[in-house]
């Protein structure tokens, strides 16, 4: 990616900014190669109008190259030490919400990208709403890429608000004024919105608002999986569903022999891709290739050895790992909350 502003420039750049871009970040060691793609996109950023803020709870020596690495392109900020939830990235989201210089801010993963037309978007939906959250597509798409782009579909289809995005847009003003939510939980960014949601706060869900997501390596990938499932532990039918699967199929190839157990798998398979195809709406056909429809069961299947590998780290460990840490709760408090409201509601509605 080729700079269009000069290195120097930042600082004097800030008139033209309107939103800041918050990027919480923790390596334990110095990668060269990814510091420096970094750098190229914080220049695009701050070519379309970012205040760049990286706030990051790297060690001393990964911290210091960073910031000889990313001068004049971000502003490279330590976690505010007064802040001590478990999950280190809501640490450094505080910190960054208080230093941010405008009010419209994005809050994005690591391996988030957006366009210049990305963030002018973002902006403008942040002038009516008071979180935005958009949805996420894969590029480029290795095998566990499309299995993820599948199960984002699925929850497309079964979902109204969309898939869990890993990027959100707030304003620094409702932000102060809901005031803090749950850090001590593994699904972090559905958290937030959840607070918000039980705050009042506006929301908008925008379906049709796709933002780039860089897959992981396959090595990350594979070390996600159990913390995906583990997330989805408050969601206990559906985790009954893909712990029992392997279960029932077992129990039928069993009781009736392999050609019964076959049409089983089969039509549990045809029901998987069928619901990803239903995610292909509100412009999803333009960033998901239709072939990941095939790639649903795949996920099935994943998700239910992730389910049970979940279960071990429970057991075992009464959380799930997360860095240094145990972290118990894939959700907090907002999750609970709202979905007891939601439960109420729909009682009340029968």
């Amino acid at each position: 990616m080729k700079s269009v502003i000069d290195e120097n420039s930042f600082e004097s750049n800030d008139q033209t900014q309107f939103c800041t871009y918050l990027l919480t970040i923790r390596r334990s060691r110095f990668d060269a190669a990814e510091v420096a793609d970094f750098r190229e996109y914080f220049k695009s950023l701050a070519a379309a109008g970012c205040e760049v803020l990286v706030v990051d709870g790297s060690p001393l020596d990964a911290f210091a190259e960073h910031g000889k690495a990313w001068r004049n392109v971000c502003r490279h900020e330590t976690v505010d030490s007064q802040y001590k939830y478990l999950n280190g990235k809501v640490n450094g989201i505080h910190t960054g919400v208080a230093l941010a210089e405008h009010n419209r801010i994005i809050l994005a993963d690591d391996d988030i990208r957006y366009t210049p037309n990305d963030v002018r978007r973002m902006a403008d939906l942040l002038e009516n709403y008071d979180i935005v959250r958009p949805q996420n597509y894969f590029r480029p798409l290795p095998v566990w890429a499309r299995t993820e782009a599948a199960r984002m579909l699925i929850n497309r289809a079964w979902i109204a608000e969309g898939d869990y995005s890993g990027t959100l847009g707030i304003t620094k003003n409702a932000m102060l004024r809901v005031g803090h939510y749950d850090g001590d939980v593994l699904f972090d960014n559905e958290e937030i919105v959840r607070h918000f949601r039980l705050k009042g706060a506006r929301i908008k869900y925008a379906r049709d608002f796709f933002v780039l997501k860089l897959p992981p390596t396959f090595e990350k990938w594979i070390e996600q999986r159990p913390r995906q499932a583990y997330e989805d532990f408050v969601m206990r039918a559906k985790t009954l569903f893909f712990a029992s699967l392997p279960i029932v199929l077992a129990l039928t190839w069993m009781k009736t022999g392999w050609q019964l157990a076959l049409i089983y798998a089969a039509v549990i398979s045809l029901g998987a891709s069928a619901s990803a195809a239903r995610g292909l709406t509100d412009g999803a056909a333009r960033f998901f290739p239709p072939q990941v429809v095939l790639y649903a069961p795949l996920w099935l299947a994943e998700r239910c050895v992730s389910t049970y590998w979940a279960f071990y780290w429970y057991l075992t460990r009464g959380g799930y790992p997360f860095g240094d840490k145990v972290v118990s709760k894939g959700t907090g408090r907002a999750w609970s909350e709202t979905a007891k409201s939601s439960e109420e509601n729909n009682a009340e509605s029968d």
